[in-house]
């Protein structure tokens, strides 16, 4: 059965917050599961909704073989044809599951194709884990994390990207919200658990902007994704271990890439400039993922930014661009003379303190002023911070530390030793 849509100007469906897309049901977009669907001949059998991205689905199933809740990633039928998820996370698989690096990703337990009205799907199966670290941040007053959290997944992401680097990888998309924890073992849970824990699903028709039938592209209805940070309230919950998710923009160090998907402003400026990408633009990423968690804004940042609005503030905080990339970024001249000092009518009497890379670190946790009242880091944590960023936010990329120099670090080390005896 293929898609019945048919051409139509402007928005065929009416709009629902907190899903995805519903314009993207159609040829070559997402597959439409449905609550109790089974797949992989009934091994699998939908039983709530996980989330939902760009390019996927994913969705909490009852295991019938493993006897266990696993998490079922649907790809849409066009990144199905291209993607390399499956063959990133496989190599992980091959890794000693002795080695405790092992569990800084979630590994592929399953994967099979499916055939849909809207194409052909992948469909990546591995194990449930607890709330993002955005969900998590959002959850606290201020979007601040609190301290011993944020130093927990600071030294953990580190622990990760090295373990992924070691593989030969490059990640291509770290930033806050590709970080889960691993809170709770939903184990033998029944089904009226589940919902008891997690919320019954909430369904939210579909309809038609005119009023005609639904056709088998769409489902009938969309699922509001749970909330997982349900699991961490839990008697036994506890944020033990962050994984990194997400291996869809991952590839192999040795390719040659220029394409990049991280968020613009964690986007390495030989990213955002069109230049050949790899490990370090994870590093850089990193260090702004790092800032976030300790903070509650980005560290470069931007109202519905574009590349050049980030490379102003990359500017603003590093200071002048190589030569090379100096010369051929055209949009320079806006706000800048060819020495890097700021034009006269940009230069706001507060420009060098406020913009700065260290007063941007000196600063955290201070917006807006009743934040000040939260947990603040010590001098020293702020001058173990600052030496991080300053070592992974190098402009050329070879100068830039790599994963497994920043697990050396003095104040990395200090981070790890206090996470072991925590837990």
């Amino acid at each position: 059965m293929t898609s019945t849509r048919t051409h139509f100007h402007g928005p065929l469906y009416h709009y629902e917050e907190d899903v995805e897309n519903l314009e993207a049901y159609c040829a070559g977009g997402y597959h439409p599961v449905i609550l109790s669907d089974t797949y992989r001949q009934d091994q699998y059998r939908v039983v709530h909704k996980l989330g939902y991205g760009s390019y996927s689905t994913v969705w909490l199933a009852d295991d019938c073989i493993r006897d266990k809740y696993v998490s079922l990633k649907f790809l849409t039928a066009n990144a199905s044809k291209s993607s390399k998820e499956a063959q990133m996370l496989g190599c992980f698989n091959q890794s000693d599951p002795k080695d405790s690096k092992h569990n800084d990703v979630s590994p592929l337990l399953d994967e099979f194709m499916i055939n849909g009205p809207n194409g052909q799907h992948k469909c990546l199966v591995s194990d449930v884990l607890g709330p993002t670290l955005l969900d998590l941040k959002q959850s606290f007053a201020f979007d601040l994390l609190p301290l011993g959290i944020a130093k927990r997944a600071t030294v953990q992401l580190a622990s990760g990207l090295a373990y992924i680097h070691s593989c030969d990888m490059i990640h291509g998309d770290i930033h806050i919200k590709n970080l889960a924890w691993k809170s709770f073992d939903l184990g033998s849970w029944s089904l009226s658990q589940v919902y008891e824990h997690l919320g019954s699903p909430i369904k939210q028709v579909v309809r038609r902007m005119d009023a005609q039938p639904l056709g088998p592209e769409v489902p009938p209805y969309v699922v509001l994704p749970a909330n997982l940070l349900e699991l961490e309230r839990l008697p036994g919950g506890k944020l033990s271990k962050l994984s990194i998710l997400d291996f869809g923009e991952a590839s192999f160090a040795s390719e040659s890439r220029t394409r990049w998907h991280t968020p613009l402003p964690s986007q390495a400026p030989e990213a955002l400039l069109g230049e050949p990408v790899g490990q370090p633009a994870d590093i850089w990423a990193f260090a702004c993922t790092v800032f976030e968690m300790f903070n509650n804004e980005t560290l470069f940042q931007g109202f519905m930014p574009n590349a050049d609005d980030i490379l102003f503030e990359i500017v603003d905080a590093l200071g002048r661009l190589p030569d090379q990339w100096w010369k051929q970024w055209k949009y320079r001249g806006e706000r800048y003379e060819e020495d890097g000092t700021k034009k006269t009518e940009d230069l706001t009497d507060d420009y060098i303190e406020v913009r700065s890379l260290a007063v941007r670190i000196a600063r955290i946790r201070s917006s807006p002023p009743a934040a000040r009242n939260a947990e603040q880091l010590s001098q020293e944590d702020l001058e173990g911070l600052q030496q991080l960023l300053m070592k992974c936010l190098r402009y050329r990329p070879e100068e830039r530390v790599t994963a497994q120099d920043i697990l050396n670090l003095e104040w990395i080390q200090k981070l790890r030793a206090d996470n072991l005896r925590e837990y």
